[in-house]
């Protein structure tokens, strides 16, 4: 049984001539033991990776993070600013409204959700619980 839970997923609405975008949403562990996720894939991109931003002295700067563990109940965040995916060599940029699916692996386990491609988050706030 999948562990992981992937919630209001979505993915920046870039123009056609990018390669590259980020993805957002929510990650839990609703499992009982700590799940470390160890990759995460999409349809559309040749590569995805888990990435930080994080303020070294006065400068935003882009750390990949590999091995993200979460302890039970932990909820990830992924949100612009802080973690995120970044989804790189993108063929076709998917246009707002439609629909990427995106992979998180967590050792021999795969969780896939579908995320919406917006131009930003706010059209998923009335989600919120």
């Amino acid at each position: 049984v999948a562990q992981l839970s992937l919630e209001q997923l979505w993915v920046r609405a870039m123009p056609p001539t990018q390669t590259m975008t980020a993805a957002y949403g929510q990650l839990s562990n609703l499992g009982a033991a700590p799940l470390t996720i160890t990759g995460v894939s999409s349809t559309i991109a040749t590569e995805t990776t888990l990435h930080e931003s994080r303020q070294v002295g006065d400068r935003m700067t882009m750390v990949a993070v590999t091995n993200m563990t979460l302890a039970p109940g932990e909820v990830l965040e992924l949100k612009p600013g802080g973690l995120h995916l970044m989804l790189m060599g993108i063929k076709t940029m998917p246009v707002k409204g439609s629909e990427v699916e995106i992979c998180v692996l967590s050792g021999e386990d795969r969780t896939c959700a579908t995320a919406s491609v917006q131009r930003d988050a706010d059209s998923t706030t009335h989600h919120h619980h």
